[in-house]
């Protein structure tokens, strides 16, 4: 195949064309929220900002234990059931996430309320609590529609629509925040900002999804969501979703902690150069995020139509992922002590010495864009639960050991083994498990 018509093949395949559109918006989205979040910091400084981060960390922590992770659970349900033209199978599934909902709202009110005890216990600090709490409440009020309207634009193949839906959030999410920090509001007005812009998206999504309903009526109506219905087949959902939302809550632990672990034997100032640290480097990564957020539909669908090809496309989009993610990583590691100077200011130059130590980490990320959709998608979560498992529990121990007596350089090493031993392992295990499906 030559270049032309290598080209025309990339310009023609449905999902190529669907992840450049997506891939356009989470560019845009990438850039907003960077912009947002180097302004914010300068704004803040070092010493705030750490505190920021810490309460950042800490809301979504909360958010996991009493989300359950069943948004992608719902989404491998939707991919197979569209799949196959099963409406009711479709139906059901929102349903059971609508109900799931209302849980999870009631465990954020309780989550947001201890929030504060729990940071004076552990970070002495009951502040940071104050601000995760509205943070957990912002989250599921932006989220419980949003999800429901963005997944059911993507089953149906409206990734325009789905982009723009997820574009809006962060961006009033952001710009809000950015706005009241500016205005002098400090930390207290970057949460107020996020929680303002979620009821604003409350009702977006809302009207998103009851526009969508007019062409596509197997999702039930705004109201039917909340309305007590056997359609929810809530037992039967349950049973399929628990071991995805807990593969996804313990792969989201590997992003939440080093944070929060770190914050534990440093100063708020060596947390701040940590995390921006890791964000710059997570910066640019980001962009291959819509990769892993189309093949969460793609890979269901393969399964259910051509299995022998799932195999194929597996491998070729995680060594593409991986060239690029090593590409990305090298070219921001070149540009770092310049680029950290002028985008966060000469108080933030400490940082890039942390940048430079998180190479490796940056480029193998992108080994592992597939493999949760691939886990899902071959019925094998509870391998990978077992390998994360593993992971953090060796993992977690050693990574204390390793900031306690190395500060930062210890969470730099840490995250670094974490995720290139995880994602390497469980990619090794699908090809082994793949070939033997093969033959």
């Amino acid at each position: 195949m030559n270049i032309q018509e290598r080209f025309n093949y990339f310009r023609q395949h449905r999902f190529i064309k669907n992840l450049a559109i997506l891939q356009i918006g989470n560019f845009g989205t990438t850039i907003l929220q960077g912009i947002c979040s180097i302004i914010i910091a300068r704004l803040l400084q070092p010493q705030l900002f750490g505190v920021y981060a810490i309460a950042f960390s800490l809301a979504g922590l909360l958010v996991l234990v009493v989300s359950f992770g069943v948004g992608d659970a719902v989404t491998t349900i939707v991919g197979g059931t569209h799949a196959r033209d099963d409406h009711a199978g479709t139906r059901g599934a929102f349903m059971f996430l609508a109900k799931m909902s209302f849980f999870i709202g009631l465990l954020s009110i309780v989550a947001a309320a201890l929030a504060p005890s729990l940071a004076s216990k552990v970070y002495h600090d009951p502040q940071i609590g104050w601000y995760a709490g509205i943070l957990v409440i912002a989250s599921f009020i932006s989220n419980t529609f949003l999800n429901f309207s963005v997944l059911a634009h993507q089953v149906v193949g409206k990734i325009k629509q789905m982009t723009a839906l997820i574009f809006t959030d962060q961006a009033l999410r952001n710009i809000l925040a950015l706005s009241l920090v500016a205005g002098g509001l400090g930390i207290a007005g970057a949460m107020s900002g996020h929680f303002i812009g979620a009821v604003v998206m409350l009702f977006v999504s809302v009207i998103a999804w009851e526009r969508l309903r007019r062409t596509h009526h197997m999702f039930p109506s705004a109201r039917e969501l909340f309305t007590p219905s056997p359609d929810a087949h809530i037992q039967k959902h349950v049973s399929f979703s628990a071991w995805i939302a807990l593969d996804k809550n313990i792969a989201t632990l590997f992003n939440l902690l080093p944070v929060l672990m770190v914050a534990l034997y440093v100063s708020t100032t060596e947390v701040t150069y940590f995390k921006i640290s890791l964000a710059y480097i997570n910066l640019v990564l980001g962009l291959m995020g819509p990769i892993s957020t189309l093949l969460n539909v793609e890979l269901p669908r393969l399964r259910e139509g051509d299995p022998n090809a799932l195999r194929k496309n597996f491998i070729r989009v995680s060594m593409y992922s991986l060239a690029c993610s090593a590409a990305l990583t090298i070219a921001a590691l070149i540009v770092s002590p310049i680029a950290l100077r002028i985008l966060y200011g000469a108080s933030f130059v400490p940082g890039v010495k942390y940048i430079l130590g998180l190479g490796i980490y940056g480029a193998f990320i992108g080994i592992g864009v597939g493999l949760g959709s691939m886990w899902r998608a071959l019925d094998k979560v509870k391998i990978s639960i077992l390998i994360n498992t593993v992971t953090l529990g060796v993992g977690i121990p050693g990574g204390l050991y390793l900031i306690k007596h190395f500060g930062v350089w210890g969470a730099v090493i840490m995250v670094s083994l974490w995720f290139t031993v995880s994602h390497l392992i469980s990619f090794s295990y699908i090809l082994r498990h793949t070939r033997q499906l093969k033959d």
